[in-house]
């Protein structure tokens, strides 16, 4: 703002010559729009009156103190005027200081008035400068100049300024016009009229090339078609309308800053206000290559086809297009921005721009372009489209882009959006594409349209990134090779088509659906739907959700579910279809076309309701499922054709509902098992099928009845190969049909069986119409049967119905069975009519029935000899020849009447054999071989002290002795199974004779306590499997005994020997089926004995003996795992008669004593039982009498110590078994 008001005067005014008015007093005030009067001034023209306000003269006065005194001054006229001399006079210019709100003692004074008297330039000192040389044209009179400022031709480096309050007004020509190198500043005024003449002009030559700096910071005003505020011809313009310019325009075609030059490389600023009025005007306009232009101010055109910035460089363009401020076009057609350059550079807006009338765009891109649209910034249109791009480009939005028909609208080129803002289209598509072009947009932004849909793209190569914000309205990619991600925000609708779309969703939600989808992948987030329509359909799911339907059409579709939710149904059309499954679920089935389909089920994921096929060709495999997966799926039907589902590991429950299958396979460890509605195979054109179950694998029925493999139309029948296990345990109720042909390939057949007697419960496969061939072994469970004898047919596993036939081999047992004391074999057929192909369990041989007597043939009667004829009586003969002797008769003899022959004796009732374990024979030893442990472990008076001469000590603890002893012994039992021990038997013994004494008379007696320990160990033989002698296994038995004894030695040597034990027994039997068990027993045992030796010759004695034992033994119940096993516990008695003779010689200090005895011993019976399962009794006695013959030697090698030995074998001469032979050596010391 000037700080002084410039006045003008002649010099030789006189100081008396300024007067003031009558109205001095009460001048009127000026105002603002009065302060200057627009008459042109010229030389020798009236002088500009200057208006002043009512103020003292001695205030006036002062106003002029810088005037020398010589000058005059006079006011004329009312109100008061300055005046100039008529003549020419020389000017001074008077300066009268303004405050900064241009007061004037108080009082406002508007814009000064150069008051000036004519002259040759006016107020602009050069109106034609040449190179180097300036122009200013300031606020002088006369002001403005009605004269513009025109370089010289082929001038450079001129500058021109425009004062502040100076101003140029001209028509039909240019306020400025400047060549190359040189500076225009206006800061003044600048008015021009009249068609094609500018405000500023810059124009160029060859050799200056431009470079001219245009910078308007007051105003300039044009009217007339084609006038533009500022305007360029030359190179590199720098063109700015600084801040507080202002350039108004008002014609057609007119700019308000414009640059044509060909050169181009310029840039056009406006940092202040642009206003157009008429058709086709712009605010900015660049017909140049390689401009910039920058709008921080406001921009306002008003007009068809009136545009805010306009580019239009041809080839190359490259113009780059700046909007920080407001741009606003009213008019048809009237657009904010506008480039049609070969080339557009960077268009950029920070700003806004808004176009308002009817056609009006936003902006307009006649070629591929770089749009960004910043934060905050807008680009409008109330009735069209916010943006054309006829060529593509690439589009970044952060601001708001909003149409009021479509938002965003590509035509003839590749086009890449990024947006962060807002798109929307009023009544239309948010962003839009017509051709076959590559759009690619990445969203996080706002995305709405009006009409329901909010982006359209054509046929071209479509790519629609989603990671974040929403899409209001439908995005229909259209015909081309189109690819959709989402991985945040959210979506209405989706509509691909093409030929082989992508739909790749990882995050957000799709609220509608995908449809004309193509190849669609889901890891993440939610969509209402998905369809998908193409020739090649792909469906790959790991997360995410879809609420309900998953659609394919016709075409070949592979599908893949690893995690995620279908909340709907899967369907598939017609087509080669591959499906796999391997997490995730499908809330409401799957339903595939017809065709060749392939569907996987792998490790994981649940399908809920239906899974069906249509014709054609299905394989199916399910891996690594259980019931967890595999529950929620109320039928798997493969439909019409040859179909083949396979088990992989799998373990599954309810198998009716896979249907329609006609191959069925069960592999790798799989485990499936039935309900009452079996498993059907085929369907009603197949009819029929095929299940195989490998060697891992397993088919079970445990629902208490019966269920069937069974063939889709009655009558048919079905195939099963069984390498791996039929298992039927959990009720002895299990029946399982095969309406068809069993074959087993080293296969098992698992049951429940009561082992009971004949018809106990068992679970059972039956074979209905087929053939039962192969090899597959039952394994039998016992379900609580306590073992009987069977005599009849036994126990049915496996029947035969309909015709049904079992080939000799089809069936073994996987091991022994066995219950009780049975042990139960597998037969072929039963002994009723009617059971050969049925096999049975029987614990016991059935009786061979007795062969009917023969009936005999009645003889043959003899046939009676046929007489011999009577020769007839010879004639008289004419000498006849002499007669032949004539042949005789031949003689009958008669046939010799056959011997009827004898009739077959008829046979007793057959019994059946029972088939006991192998464990019985066993168990039923160990009662006797207890007892023979415990007797030889007794033995006799002189196994245990050598010889009654050897006991002569007396008086308390005087001698102690040991024995050691042993035997091969055979121990058996003339009852029940015959059971025979065969094996050793030992034991050691020590004693100590705790006191003796000795009376006048010659008796003696010791007192003695003794411990012991003995063992037997080996093999058990007996009837077993309804065979004699069957090797059952071995036994041990381990004695641990203590004991005492009293001896009575008489007079003449008779003696009496009496002891008792008591033992704690260990007993460990050990079958050769690999059964084996521990159990303990106790025994205690007590012997009277007595002998008394007769002499004989000198040195020898015969000695009669006699001796009684008597133990009892008790041995703990157990059990085997088959069954209990319980001993009875009775007393039993063994006696002994025996005769020793025995002889003493002696040498020096030793005295030996042989001997020899026999003995004749008797084991009484003892009522011996073992009882299995509490239900069958085996008897174990061994009554028997055994012939013993020993020789033996004591030995007395010195006054204290004496040794003594025998040898001796034991053999049966009646009753149970029993032999031994061995050996007994023992020491005593003297004390």
């Amino acid at each position: 703002m000037p700080r002084f008001l410039h006045v003008d005067v002649p010099e030789k005014v006189a100081d008396n010559a300024v007067r003031f008015g009558s109205h001095a007093r009460n001048p009127p005030i000026v105002r603002s729009d009065e302060n200057v009067r627009n008459d042109r001034f010229a030389p020798g023209a009236n002088p500009c009156p200057l208006w002043l306000p009512a103020f003292s003269k001695d205030r006036f006065e002062s106003l002029f103190t810088r005037l020398p005194k010589r000058k005059t001054y006079s006011t004329l006229g009312n109100p008061p005027t300055l005046t100039a001399n008529k003549e020419p006079p020389k000017m001074r210019r008077l300066r009268l200081p303004l405050s900064r709100t241009r007061r004037l003692s108080g009082l406002t004074i508007g814009v000064t008035c150069l008051l000036r008297v004519p002259s040759a330039l006016g107020s602009c000192d050069n109106l034609a400068p040449v190179s180097g040389e300036s122009a200013t044209c300031d606020s002088s009179l006369p002001n403005p100049s009605l004269t513009g400022i025109a370089a010289a031709a082929g001038s450079t480096g001129v500058t021109v300024r425009i004062q502040p309050g100076a101003g140029i007004s001209v028509s039909s020509s240019n306020a400025v016009f400047v060549r190359d190198s040189s500076t225009v500043t206006n800061l003044g005024t600048l008015q021009v009229s009249g068609d094609t003449f500018d405000g500023i002009t810059s124009e160029g030559s060859p050799a200056g090339f431009g470079h001219n700096t245009l910078t308007n910071a007051g105003a300039i005003h044009t009217t007339g078609v084609e006038s533009e505020g500022m305007y360029s011809g030359s190179a590199s313009v720098m063109m700015v309308n600084a801040v507080g310019g202002a350039i108004t325009t008002s014609g057609a075609n007119s700019a308000a800053m414009l640059d044509v030059s060909a050169a181009g490389g310029g840039k056009l600023t406006n940092n202040g206000t642009l206003a157009t009025s008429g058709d086709d005007s712009y605010g900015m306009l660049a017909q140049t290559s390689g401009d910039a232009l920058v709008n921080t101010g406001s921009i306002t055109t008003t007009g068809s086809r009136a545009y805010g910035l306009y580019a239009n460089g041809g080839a190359p363009g490259n113009n780059t297009l700046t909007n920080h401020g407001s741009i606003d076009t009213y008019g048809v057609n009237a657009h904010g921005i506008v480039s049609v350059d070969a080339s557009p550079g960077l268009v950029t807006n920070t700003g806004s721009i808004a176009a308002h009338g009817a056609d009006a765009l936003g902006a307009f891109f006649g070629q591929k372009v770089t749009l960004v649209n910043a934060a905050g910034a807008r680009i409008t249109s109330d009735q069209s489209n916010a943006i054309d791009a006829n060529s593509g480009g690439s589009f970044t939005n952060a601001g708001t882009i909003s149409g009021g028909n479509e938002g965003v609208s590509i035509v003839g080129g590749n086009a890449d959006i990024v947006n962060s803002g807002v798109i929307s289209g009023g009544g239309n598509l948010a962003v839009s594409s017509t051709g076959p072009y590559a759009i690619t947009i990445t969203n996080t932004g706002t995305i709405s349209g009006g009409g329901g849909v909010a982006v359209w793209t054509d046929t071209g190569t479509n790519t629609f990134k989603m990671n974040g914000g929403t899409v209001t309205g439908l995005i229909r990619q259209g015909a081309g090779v189109n690819t959709f991600v989402m991985q945040a925000g959210q979506v209405d609708d989706i509509d691909q088509g093409g030929p082989q779309p992508r739909f790749t969703l990882s995050g957000g939600r799709v609220t509608g659906g995908l449809t004309n989808g193509g190849v669609a992948t889901i890891t993440g987030g939610r969509i209402g739907s998905a369809g998908l329509t193409a020739a090649q359909n792909t469906f790959a799911m790991s997360g995410g959700s879809i609420d309900a339907n998953l659609t394919a059409g016709s075409g070949d579709t592979s599908m893949t579910l690893s995690g995620g939710v279908i909340g709907g149904a899967v369907t598939l059309g017609n087509g080669t279809n591959a499906m796999t499954v391997s997490g995730g679920s499908i809330v409401q089935g799957l339903a595939v076309g017809d065709g060749q389909n392939t569907f996987k089920w792998l490790d994981g994921g649940v399908i809920g309701g239906a899974v069906t096929f249509g014709a054609g060709q299905a394989a199916a495999t399910l891996s690594n499922l259980s019931d967890a997966q595999l529950a929620s799926t109320s039928i798997f039907d493969a439909g019409a054709g040859r179909d083949t589902l396979t088990f992989n590991h799998v373990d599954a429950t309810g198998l009716s509902r896979f249907v329609n299958w006609e191959s069925v396979a069960v592999t790798n460890a799989s485990r499936l098992t039935l309900d009452a509605h079996g498993l059907t195979l085929g369907d009603a054109g197949t009819r029929t099928g095929t299940i195989d179950i490998d060697s891992t694998s397993s088919l079970a029925w445990n629902g208490a009845g019966t269920s069937a493999i069974m063939a889709a139309v009655a009558g048919a029948r079905v195939t099963m190969n069984n390498a791996g296990i039929i298992d039927l345990t959990g009720s002895t109720r299990n029946t399982l049909v095969v309406s068809g042909d069993y074959t087993g390939r080293a296969g098992q057949l698992l049951v429940d069986t009561v082992l009971g007697a004949d018809a106990s419960p068992s679970g059972k496969l039956v074979i209905a119409q087929g053939t039962a061939t192969g090899d597959t072994s039952i394994g039998v469970r016992n379900a609580g049967g306590a073992g009987a004898q069977t005599i009849a047919d036994g126990i049915m596993v496996v029947q035969t119905l309909q015709g049904a036939t079992t080939a000799a081999t089809a069936f073994s047992l996987a091991s022994p069975v066995k219950a009780g004391a049975y042990t139960y074999y597998l037969f072929r057929g039963g002994v009723t009519t009617g059971t050969g192909d049925n096999w049975y369990l029987r614990s016991s041989i059935p009786a061979v029935p007795p062969v009917p007597p023969v009936t005999p043939v009645p003889p043959v009667t003899p046939v009676t000899p046929v007489p011999p004829v009577a020769p007839s009586e010879p004639t008289t003969p004419v000498e006849p020849a002499a007669p032949t002797e004539p042949t005789p008769p031949p003689s009958i003899v008669p046939s010799v009447p056959s011997v009827p022959t004898a009739p077959a004796e008829p046979q007793p009732p057959a019994t059946t054999t029972p088939l006991y374990r192998i464990e019985v024979p066993l168990y039923a030893a160990v009662p006797t071989l207890t007892r023979e442990l415990v007797i030889d472990q007794i033995g006799t008076f002189h196994d245990r002290h050598g010889d009654q001469s050897q006991l002569d000590e007396t008086g308390t603890l005087p001698a102690t002795w040991a024995r050691v002893w042993g035997n091969h012994a055979r121990v058996g039992s003339d009852t029940g199974v015959d059971a025979h021990f065969s094996g050793f038997t030992g034991g050691t013994q020590i004693g100590q004779d705790v006191y003796a004494d000795a009376t006048a008379s010659g008796n003696r007696n010791h007192y003695g306590l003794l411990l012991g320990a003995a063992r037997a160990s080996g093999d058990v033989t007996g009837f077993a499997l309804g065979m004699p002698s069957v090797q059952a296994g071995s036994v041990a038995v381990d004695s641990a005994s203590a004991g005492a004894y009293w001896t009575h030695i008489g007079p003449g040597g008779w003696y009496a020997d009496t002891i008792m034990t008591g033992s704690a027994l260990t007993i460990k039997p050990s079958s050769n089926d690999g059964l084996a068990v521990t159990t303990h027993g106790r025994s205690i045992a007590g012997s009277v004995e007595a002998g008394l030796p007769l002499a004989l010759l000198a040195g020898l004695s015969i000695e009669p003996q006699a001796q009684v034992i008597w133990q009892h033994v008790s041995i703990n119940d157990i059990n085997d795992g088959i069954s209990t096993v319980s001993f009875s516990n009775p007393s039993s008695f063994a006696a002994r008669l025996g005769l020793r003779v025995s002889g003493r010689w002696q040498a020096g200090r030793v005295a030996l004593q042989p001997y020899a005895r026999v003995n004749l011993w008797r084991y009484f019976d003892a009522s011996s039982n073992v009882v299995f399962g509490e239900t069958t009794t085996i008897p174990a006695q061994s009554s028997a009498t055994l012939a013993d013959f020993q020789t033996g030697v004591a030995i007395d090698v010195s006054a204290r110590g004496s040794l003594f030995a025998n040898v001796h074998y034991a053999m049966n001469v009646g009753g149970a078994t029993r032999a031994t032979i061995g050996g007994d050596a023992g020491v005593r010391w003297r004390w």
